[in-house]
């Protein structure tokens, strides 16, 4: 007892500092992972509002109305210069969703799989994508290109 108490004498300080350290150090992985859950749920409401924005779109503009069809044959009427931009603005939002995917979010990799499989089963999402995904992301490339296969497959 006279040994601890000794050495408590000699070294209280460095024991409070120490404990003091050890505490800041933990309040701030509190705080980092609630600014990292917040920013998480602030990402998923953000492409939230993105996707219900394109969708809204997409029914309210006549010149749309083609890309949810599934006999579309695009030889005998091209794709439109709005089917296509728009198709590219989906595009960004996948990629998007993508990206927050593999960054751990709430959206899972299996949900995106299964959107890109119905979205490009669809004649006009694939031609768009069959003429744009060169210039797209090789590893988000790689990731359409097995939901399109799961697509087809299911035929």
């Amino acid at each position: 007892m006279v040994a601890l108490s000794s050495w408590f004498d000699g070294n209280w300080f460095n024991l409070i500092q120490t404990v003091g350290i050890v505490g800041s150090l933990l309040l701030a992985t509190a705080a980092a992972r609630r600014e990292a859950k917040s920013r998480e749920i602030e990402n998923l409401l953000t492409i939230s509002e993105h996707h219900r924005s394109l969708w809204n779109e997409a029914h309210q503009r006549q010149d749309l109305e083609r890309i949810f069809r599934a006999e579309v044959d695009v030889l005998k009427n091209p794709i439109t210069v709005a089917e296509s931009e728009f198709l590219n603005l989906v595009l960004g939002h996948f990629q998007a969703g993508w990206i927050l995917s593999k960054s751990g979010a709430a959206i899972s990799l299996n949900e995106m799989r299964a959107d890109v499989k119905d979205f490009f089963a669809l004649p006009l999402p694939r031609a768009v994508w069959e003429k744009t995904k060169v210039m797209r992301n090789r590893r988000f490339g790689k990731f359409v290109e097995s939901g399109i296969r799961m697509s087809l497959k299911r035929r």
